[in-house]
């Protein structure tokens, strides 16, 4: 909290937030690729590695000024985790608002600011893994169906065309050096990507529905 606070004597900060660590029920799965550890609400390779500016913060490790909500309104009840399918992105939601209502907020991430995480063992597994990649993807399409597909994906941009190809570039290096499970962590990028981008594709065909009923 104390790294956090640090950071509000700059009005035109309006939120800060941290890291997340996964703590894994046992040793982390080999297939697993650090790209994707958002899916069991984590810090992934692809964050900024020092202070800096970002356009959404992590769910279970951030704060704002209460004048935020003031100015966005609050976080979207239709948005989140709903029953049991794993969606998301109501913070992200939340943070977009902020900013296309308030453009010289600044959104900051300190990555020294952390937080232990604990996974449970059934997000250790492939099943999981899918259903929160497709989870995402519907989700995202809810995101751009209330802030625009400029605002609501240009991060996932940035992470689809640099940090996935240079994921799955290590996981064929890892792989060439004698580590077969590089292998499938390059496969799980590609899969996890596929899936997502399924579900969004599925999302926006919903919206578009919707919207036409």
């Amino acid at each position: 909290l104390d790294r956090l606070l640090s950071h509000y004597d700059d009005p035109e900060i309006m939120g800060v937030g941290g890291g997340a660590d996964p703590i894994w029920p046992d040793a982390r799965p080999k297939w697993f690729p650090t790209e994707f550890d958002w899916v069991v609400g984590c810090s992934w390779t692809g964050l900024p590695t020092t202070v800096a500016p970002i356009r959404n913060m992590i769910g279970c490790n951030m704060s704002f000024r209460r004048e935020t909500f003031a100015i966005a309104g609050e976080f979207r009840e239709d948005m989140g985790r709903i029953g049991t399918r794993p969606l998301g992105c109501e913070e992200t939601e939340l943070c977009i608002r902020l900013r296309q209502r308030r453009p010289s907020t600044v959104l900051l991430h300190d990555p020294s600011a952390r937080v232990d995480h604990r996974v449970s063992p059934d997000r250790t597994r492939w099943r999981y893994f899918a259903s929160r990649c497709y989870a995402e993807g519907l989700s995202k399409a809810m995101v751009t169906g209330a802030v625009g597909q400029r605002d609501g994906l240009a991060a996932e941009r940035a992470h689809t065309l640099r940090v996935l190809p240079r994921g799955i570039g290590r996981g064929l290096r890892d792989l060439a050096r004698g580590d077969v499970a590089g292998l499938t962590r390059a496969g799980s990028i590609v899969g996890g990507f596929a899936i997502t981008a399924t579900g969004f594709a599925r999302g926006r065909l919903a919206l578009r529905k919707h919207s036409g009923s």
